[in-house]
């Protein structure tokens, strides 16, 4: 088992700016990605320009918690000019040398932490491809695979240079693609983000005194909701619940916003939220408010309720109305309210101001390849849109 990048989540340096709790939250993230795939028995992972963010000092402290190689042949130590991770890995899979070697494009080179520019740089990486495979065939590899973290045209470029290459694992591209795409000699595997899907290629050779070729079947698996949760992982999953808990948007104690940081920008910065509440929109718009009510909307809040997350502030944004925007609120407006679409409503209607016309680019905000991927914006908008106003 491989994942070819993106894993550990961004830890937001200090060009990022992400304040102290996200680097915290984001460090038990990384912690239990690592646990749980220790634990499923992977093989390897190749870093994403992400996962560079964390610091080469700390990603290097992370692959020591790992069961499972980090491969990555073109990140070079400027110092010794050797690779900083293990370049390539040999497998024996049913009695097939298989190597694997992981690569990631150099046009992420201003993702390296500012603290490792000096003394870090991403290569060419095909010229890290070269000698490594050059590498793997010595040692008699059967089968190469390349785990790699850019983008189509770069992967393809891979495919064409080398025949020697009969797969390349896909990251960085957001798409979900259910058959390979053939390049030369190579099949390219692309499975998605999040988590959503696995990809599994079955194969073997038949070899003849004059020939050998490669077999292979591939398909795309979804995890669904129906597969059982594995007793050790969902162990895992609570206690990061449990240790991640004062890291998320606290509940507030005697009426006291101020116990919780992270609210304290959009509750003493701007004293008066600007956010009305849907409540506040019933006086005119009770049609539409009946409306809403059917909506998936409506329960958003009740999603991460049930699934234990209503006090996690990286899902909140898009479960509630307003949180943490700058003239947001100090307390939990629950579920996508009218002005989640509709932008702030204070003003409205008693100052004659008039609410921007809701469009796409307003769903995208959470309804993303990320966070969304089978979204449809013509259907979605029937299940959602109001009534129109008298």
């Amino acid at each position: 088992m491989v994942d070819s990048g993106d894993l550990l989540y961004s830890a937001g340096h200090e060009i990022f700016g992400l304040p102290k709790r996200d680097r915290d939250l984001t460090a038990l993230k990384a912690n239990l990605f690592l646990q749980t795939y220790n634990l499923m028995g992977y093989d390897a992972f190749t870093p994403g320009e992400v996962d560079l963010s964390w610091g080469i000092a700390e990603l290097k402290k992370m692959s020591q918690k790992a069961k499972f190689a980090f491969l990555l042949a073109n990140l070079q130590d400027l110092k010794t000019k050797k690779p900083v991770f293990r370049p390539y890995l040999i497998k024996e899979k049913g009695g097939i040398r298989v190597g694997l070697f992981g690569l990631l494009s150099n046009r992420f080179s201003g993702s390296l932490d500012p603290h490792d520019k000096a003394a870090y740089r991403l290569t060419d990486p095909l010229e890290a491809a070269r000698q490594v495979i050059g590498e793997l065939k010595k040692k008699k590899s059967k089968v190469i695979i390349a785990i790699t973290h850019m983008d189509e045209s770069e992967q393809r470029k891979l495919a064409e240079t080398f025949r020697e290459v009969y797969f390349v694992v896909s990251g960085h591209e957001r798409g979900l693609k259910r058959q390979p795409v053939e390049v030369n000699n190579a099949q390219i595997l692309t499975a998605g983000t999040r988590g959503e899907y696995l990809g599994q290629m079955e194969f073997f050779l038949k070899e003849k005194p004059d020939e050998t070729r490669l077999l292979s079947n591939y398909q795309i698996i979804t995890l669904r909701d129906f597969y059982k949760d594995h007793p050790q992982t969902a162990k895992l999953v609570n206690q990061f619940r449990a240790d991640s808990k004062p890291l998320h948007f606290a509940e507030k104690k005697n009426g006291s916003p101020e116990k919780d940081p992270w609210m304290q920008k959009g509750t003493y910065a701007y004293p008066v939220s600007d956010y009305m509440g849907g409540a506040s929109c019933l006086s005119c718009h009770q049609p539409q408010h009946e409306n809403w009510k059917k909506t998936g909307h409506a329960k958003a809040y009740q999603t991460l309720v049930g699934e234990k997350r209503e006090r996690d502030h990286t899902c909140l944004p898009c479960h509630t109305t307003g949180f943490g925007e700058v003239s947001g609120f100090g307390d939990v407006l629950e579920n996508v309210q009218c002005e989640s679409c509709h932008g702030p409503g204070r003003g409205h209607p008693e100052d004659g101001k008039k609410l921007p016309p809701v469009g796409e680019k307003q769903c995208l905000l959470c309804h993303n390849p990320a966070k969304s991927p089978n979204f449809d914006y013509a259907p979605s908008l029937t299940k959602v849109r109001c009534p129109a106003s008298k």
